[in-house]
């Protein structure tokens, strides 16, 4: 996610991930200019480039390159701020990558929507993307949570006549993401009317309101699978537990046993 854009006078925070050009290279370290915080500088000391010995500093980084680093210690009163890239994993070296690259395709739809409606990207800029900005903190975030829903598009302050053309860009270039997650819940009964039961539970899990897809199939009974698919995990493993467990609730309320399980029972492999 690519974040509001910072104030000539901020400094980043320890633990910060961003995003820096390596500005010289010297036999201790290098000096790296924060893209994120209006070029100010810090020092990438030998000792924080790599786990390994290093040899040849060149070897890790060079002149120009386009780097991933967290900050370690900054002291604002002199200057100084302290960078390590021996500690960035690889998954958040991915993650701030992506999100350098989501700024500039949103930057780019921005410039491309102010050319096609001849008027400057200034003004696009002020009416779209401080909106966009102040809702998801990121211009692209926002035009993909539009891509998802639409209808989302109304909660924005958007001149009405740009509307339908913003609409059009958006859905033609922003490819809506989703990811899936599966869980199991267990049912069984031996009252009377058990199969019935079974049926009402798994409609109820199946009916959850919810901005995720949903679905249930009876894969080998007593277990049966939920697929959850949505826009993002954290989402999708929220709505998975919910609807489980209020399908659980209601057939052990109709003295049913119920059990939900995040990976397939043993019992059913």
């Amino acid at each position: 996610m690519h974040k509001k854009k910072k104030k000539v006078n901020e400094y980043p925070e320890p633990g910060e991930i961003i995003i820096g050009t390596v500005e010289n290279i010297f036999k201790q370290g290098a000096f790296v200019t924060l893209d994120e915080y209006n070029n100010k500088r810090g020092m990438l000391h030998i000792s924080e480039i790599s786990l390994k010995w290093v040899r040849n500093i060149r070897s890790y980084v060079r002149e120009g390159q386009k780097t991933v680093v967290q900050i370690l210690r900054v002291n604002p009163e002199r200057g100084h701020i302290d960078l390590s890239l021996r500690r960035v994993s690889e998954g958040q070296r991915r993650e701030k990558l992506q999100e350098v690259k989501q700024k500039q395709r949103a930057d780019k739809l921005l410039e491309i929507f102010a050319k096609s409606e001849k008027v400057p990207e200034s003004e696009v800029m002020s009416s779209i993307g401080k909106n966009l900005i102040n809702r998801y903190e990121s211009i692209y975030e926002g035009l993909e949570a539009i891509a998802i829903e639409n209808e989302k598009i109304d909660d924005f302050d958007i001149d009405k006549k740009w509307r339908d053309d913003l609409l059009k860009l958006i859905n033609e270039n922003i490819k809506v993401p989703y990811v899936e997650v599966t869980g199991y819940v267990k049912l069984k009964s031996y009252e009377p009317d058990g199969i019935d039961k079974i049926r009402e539970a798994l409609k109820i899990i199946g009916s959850y309101e919810t901005e995720s897809t949903i679905n249930v199939l009876y894969d080998s009974p007593p277990i049966y699978r939920i697929n959850i698919r949505s826009s993002d995990y954290k989402t999708a493993e929220k709505d998975l537990k919910t609807s489980a467990d209020k399908g659980v609730e209601f057939f052990r309320k109709n003295k049913g046993e119920a059990e939900f399980f995040r990976e397939m029972p043993e019992e059913a492999s």
